[in-house]
């Protein structure tokens, strides 16, 4: 009985590290270029950062950002992160920034993977809330799988919500209509 218990289990880690298990798209679900927003207020939040800062939806009013549900472990994550780096440097001055959420992930190995990774905007670990606030917004209201970006606007509104990974062009294309909007008054 051990041996069976022992053989299946090893079919089934194989299983799930061929991927067949739960399907992870490489690329990103198609999003529309028109923009209608999604909704009319931003998904209000609070996180704490791995440095221990809070970062609250209140504190980016006027501000453009996309929240990036991701993991470390997660290799679409892991491909679209050196383009998100880079952006992040890019539009800084424009007052945008990403904010990511590290979804189900190791907060005592995180801190080195982003610092290889180049990560210098805001990180938090996802709880239940966090999940619960933006996955409202997707297809089957809940974040069921990762990477998953929330689009903002200046003008706080939720623009868009993608699930996949996206290109480092497709993340800019996000950004410069996040940039675009106006600030609500």
């Amino acid at each position: 009985m051990n041996s069976v218990r022992k053989l299946f289990g090893a079919a089934f880690l194989a299983f799930c590290i061929s991927g067949m298990a739960a399907p992870v798209p490489a690329v990103a679900a198609v999003f529309q270029d028109s923009f209608p927003a999604i909704a009319e207020h931003a998904p209000a939040f609070r996180m704490k950062t791995l440095d221990g800062r809070e970062v609250t939806s209140a504190q980016l009013a006027g501000k453009p950002y996309i929240v990036n549900f991701f993991a470390s472990w997660c290799p679409p994550c892991r491909r679209e992160l050196p383009g998100m780096v880079e952006l992040q440097k890019k539009y800084a001055k424009q007052g945008f920034t990403f904010i990511g959420i590290a979804f189900r992930d190791r907060a005592s190995t995180l801190p080195d993977f982003l610092w290889e990774m180049g990560v210098e905007y805001p990180v938090g670990m996802t709880n239940p809330e966090l999940e619960a606030t933006f996955g409202q917004y997707l297809t089957d209201g809940r974040i069921r799988a990762i990477p998953v970006s929330f689009v903002v606007g200046r003008d706080g509104r939720l623009l868009n919500a993608v699930t996949g990974g996206l290109t480092k062009e497709d993340f800019e294309s996000l950004i410069l209509k996040a940039i675009s909007t106006k600030p609500a008054k």
